[in-house]
């Protein structure tokens, strides 16, 4: 269909999507998507918009204001916009981009969540695989029009991916973080400091801890903990090992070292744990 906005040409063209409600609250699935080429009267600003935005910029400039910052977004960039929150976005003449919105369980979330870790304007070497992933669901509904519900939510899981994975450079500035990561699973029944994990990584404590959040999630001796916690629930289950011995093959000096954090972290007692999940578990 052709697009209504103003200072959109005749030959962009767009398609509107509006899923089962069923479906909506199982999977994700776009809302509008299109291909837009663009005079300079081309702007929206809204307080907010139900469904999360992503643009991939193919020619032009787009100026976007959102969360106090003013960025132009030029050729190969992504921008992704949580759309809840206030938002500006303008374009130059002779711009053209591709977009999606989408919606779908926890789709603010992962808005959010993708923003945090790449920030909303976006200049990676993998952006050219969001403007493949686009053309190609364009294409798709062009020309053949339908698929499952669960097909495409598959392509947005895909963005997603895209959005996430690491680069091939991101790959290498990973390794010394995989480094420590493969040192506390092989090491996990032995003292492990911070600063031992940023000695294998080569980098100051600081940083060392910041990089593996980043690649993580967590910090490094939340990592540490849990990987101990999940060797000792694999005992519990697969073994009758007594709760002293885990905890000692898992790092802790004495069973009370280990029950008090199990308790912590998982909500009952090791012995407990056992008694609930031992047989059940294949």
């Amino acid at each position: 269909m052709k697009s209504v906005d103003r200072g959109v040409l005749p030959h962009s063209y767009c398609f509107y999507h509006t899923p089962p409600e069923a479906n909506q609250n199982l999977m994700y699935y776009f809302t509008w998507i299109g291909h837009y080429f663009c005079t300079d009267e081309y702007e929206f600003k809204r307080k907010n918009y139900p469904h999360p935005l992503v643009f991939y910029i193919k020619k032009g400039v787009l100026n976007i204001d959102f969360r106090g910052e003013h960025k132009k977004a030029k050729a190969g960039d992504v921008v992704l916009i949580e759309t809840l929150e206030p938002h500006r976005y303008y374009a130059d003449d002779g711009l053209e981009f591709l977009y999606i919105h989408f919606g779908g369980v926890n789709s603010h979330e992962m808005c959010s969540y993708i923003i945090e870790q790449h920030g909303w304007l976006i200049s990676r070497e993998s952006n050219h695989r969001v403007e493949r992933l686009i053309d190609s669901t364009l294409d798709f509904i062009r020309h053949e029009g339908f698929e499952s519900p669960f097909q495409t939510s598959m392509r947005i899981y895909q963005l997603f991916d895209i959005l996430l994975a690491p680069t091939d450079s991101e790959k290498q500035e990973q390794t010394p973080i995989d480094d420590t990561i493969h040192y506390i699973r092989t090491h996990v029944g032995e003292s492990i400091t911070l600063e031992q994990l940023a000695d294998i990584a080569a980098l100051s404590p600081y940083y060392f801890s910041h990089r593996f959040k980043r690649q993580t999630g967590f910090s490094p001796m939340d990592y540490v903990i849990n990987t101990r916690i999940e060797k000792a629930k694999v005992m519990l289950l697969r073994t009758n090992t007594p709760i002293a011995d885990i905890a000692d093959e898992v790092g802790y000096g004495s069973s009370s070292s280990l029950i008090n954090l199990f308790v912590k972290r998982v909500g009952i007692s090791p012995a407990q744990y056992r008694k609930n999940h031992q047989g059940k578990d294949g």
